[in-house]
């Protein structure tokens, strides 16, 4: 029997039983899959599994009821196969092949949900950019998606958050999330959370309103938080606006200027945006900031 056949019968073997098989019953219902050694039989059968689940399909190990002594078995289970990914249109498969060939994520294809959902081509092209995961990512999605709790160290300190967004930032991953210790709104850089990350059964409530689902600038995401105050001549204004939007506080000058309030979570991303206005902005407060600015200034000269 080919291999690929002889997969298609372990799954079809696995989803139709109502109860675990163990590895002998599961030979006895695909034969001539395996070899009558039961050696071989054990190392192919390994191998199998091994491929179903790297697919990602979930062969679940439980134990067989009424077994004695306990016996452990394999199924699949239909509510965990059958994935509830949306139905697509072929625009929206081939808009899918598009980015997730431009914009890759640093992962095996077949982890990615592109590949389940059709979107990846079978040749795989030169990406235009790469995204670097995190081993805790897939723990902190389900957190999102179940609304729990999740403890973490971080700093030397442990945390107990309630993740709100996981945001991917200028080369860095940031979680946002409610600092039940703190009460109030932190960021974590995801790279820097010390060890595992335990999902706890607590959980919490998230209004619509929240958190608004927004393309934050870069400098807004990061550990430490600075208000900053800048002035942008007129002829750069209505730029400007165009990327902090309607969030900050502004006050419009005489001569068409605008001095915004500005909340900076990484200077140095800040530092290259307000460069990148040349000599049409200007930082006011805090003076540290403005010296900061000054003095890498002057060290160019």
């Amino acid at each position: 029997m080919r291999k690929i056949e002889r997969l298609l019968n372990l799954i079809s073997a696995l989803l139709a039983t109502e109860k675990p098989l163990s590895r002998h019953q599961i030979r006895e219902r695909i034969p001539g899959a395996y070899t009558e050694s039961d050696e071989s039989f054990r190392r192919s059968f390994e191998r199998d599994k091994d491929e179903l689940r790297a697919l990602g399909i979930p062969i679940s190990l439980e134990r067989i009821p009424g077994t004695d002594p306990p016996l452990d078995g394999y199924r699949i289970l239909k509510s965990d196969y059958e994935a509830n990914h949306p139905f697509l249109e072929e625009d929206e498969i081939a808009a899918l092949h598009l980015a997730s060939n431009l914009i890759q994520f640093s992962e095996e294809d077949t982890d990615s949900p592109f590949y389940k959902m059709g979107g990846v081509l079978q040749e795989k092209k030169s990406a235009i950019s790469e995204i670097p995961t995190e081993s805790s990512h897939q723990t902190i999605i389900e957190a999102l998606a179940e609304h729990s709790t999740i403890l973490f160290a971080y700093k030397n300190e442990k945390r107990e958050v309630d993740p709100y967004r996981l945001v991917f930032s200028q080369g860095n991953w940031y979680l946002i999330a409610y600092d039940r210790g703190r009460e109030d709104i932190r960021h974590f850089r995801v790279d820097r959370i010390e060890g595992k990350i335990e999902i706890t059964s607590k959980k919490f409530e998230l209004s619509d309103d929240l958190f608004e689902i927004l393309q934050e600038p870069a400098w807004r995401f990061g550990e430490e938080e600075k208000i900053v105050k800048f002035k942008v001549q007129n002829s750069h204004a209505t730029w400007a606006l165009e990327i902090l939007g309607d969030k900050n506080e502004i006050e419009e000058l005489s001569d068409g200027s605008i001095i915004f309030t500005e909340l900076v979570r990484d200077w140095g991303k800040f530092m290259i945006f307000v460069f990148s206005f040349l000599d049409a902005a200007e930082v006011l407060e805090p003076p540290e900031a403005r010296a900061a600015i000054i003095d890498w200034l002057e060290a160019l000269v």
